[in-house]
């Protein structure tokens, strides 16, 4: 097994611990403001474990709902209520590792499928198990090297 291919693995195992959050719509006020109201803290209270205002907690949240808080903001505001910031980037479905296989599936066929049309212009073409064996094929090396080429 390639080294590249070990790394996808290891990361593709963290990641799947993520899978379940998948679903998880956050709230439309933003995570700040709900925990913040569920712990039934003022604005001044986070505030004052932030150091800021009441004014600049109110920004902190405004900021959180329309995207645009920072990971060093969510990462304060959480330690101010004694929480954790956890982050992850996870594949929309399914595994890397499976996003990793179909992208290589999806551009083995497309390469493998010109070749063959060219191929059947000089009257050479392969039957279509065939194609359908080398197109496997190739999908895996893909695969097995995580190849670059993936993502042109």
């Amino acid at each position: 097994m390639s080294n590249k291919l070990l790394v996808l693995r290891v990361i593709s195992e963290k990641l799947n611990q993520y899978a379940s959050l998948r679903s998880v719509v956050p709230p439309d006020v933003g995570w700040i403001s709900s925990i913040r109201q569920s712990l039934n803290m003022t604005m001044e209270q986070l505030g004052r474990k932030l150091k800021v205002t009441k004014q600049a907690v109110s920004q902190i949240e405004k900021r959180e709902s329309e995207g645009t808080l920072t990971l060093n903001g969510l990462r304060d505001a959480a330690n101010a209520m004694d929480m954790q910031l956890i982050y992850a980037i996870v594949p929309k479905t399914g595994t890397l590792e499976t996003y990793v296989e179909q992208r290589a599936f999806e551009l083995a066929r497309e390469t493998l499928l010109e070749v063959n049309q060219q191929m059947r212009l000089e009257a050479q073409a392969v039957d279509d198990e065939q194609l359908s064996a080398v197109i496997a094929e190739a999908a895996a090396e893909l695969v097995r090297s995580v190849d670059r080429q993936l993502w042109d």
